[in-house]
């Protein structure tokens, strides 16, 4: 089996919609991104339910540490989008000048 094929079938197991035949890496991240992006807010936007008393028993304890969970997983995916820093140079040096 080719890896495009193995790729489109991953995607479509996931529920995003197959590759597109000569898409650039640009393009993909879009199509992909936008898709994940509206999952992520879908399932952010339904725990909204969970704040109505009439059906769910918490205390601020349970809510803190639920959005504590949420804020720290976002702070670490963002953490993967920022470019990362050339590496240092490892010469050692006195840091003396002339």
């Amino acid at each position: 089996m080719e890896e495009t094929n193995v790729t489109m079938t991953t995607e479509k197991t996931q529920g995003e919609t197959a590759a597109k035949e000569n898409e650039t890496k640009a393009e993909k991240f879009i199509r992909i991104g936008e898709y994940r992006m509206n999952k992520a807010v879908d399932a952010i936007g339904r725990l909204e339910n969970l704040a109505n008393r009439s059906f769910y028993e918490y205390t601020q304890e349970q809510v803190d540490a639920m959005f504590q969970a949420l804020e720290g997983r976002v702070v670490e995916v963002k953490v993967r989008f920022m470019p990362k820093k050339a590496a240092e140079s490892k010469t050692f040096s006195f840091g003396i000048t002339e």
